[in-house]
């Protein structure tokens, strides 16, 4: 059992109430619950709504990952110019 699936018992706390209290979506925690990786922000607000509702921090881990941005490759531009009439 993951140690957040642990504290979340010891707390008597269901996965739904965290994720109204942390305004994330239920998926999210129960991921956590799983050892999944989140994003960092949903990690933060996690920690956040399960303080709220216990008054005990959570210090465990919980697994995240790095936003990436999805960047478009750069595009060579040909100028494309008007042909010149020949006479």
């Amino acid at each position: 059992m993951h140690p957040f699936e642990q504290y979340l018992k010891q707390h008597n706390l269901e996965a739904i109430r965290v994720s109204i209290e942390a305004q994330v979506r239920y998926v999210t925690v129960w991921n956590a619950m799983k050892g999944n990786p989140v994003t960092i922000d949903h990690a933060q607000k996690i920690r956040q709504g399960v303080f709220k509702l216990t008054g005990v921090p959570y210090t465990g881990p919980l697994a995240t990952i790095q936003e990436q941005v999805d960047q478009l490759p750069a595009l060579l531009v040909k100028k494309i110019t008007k042909p010149q009439p020949t006479h």
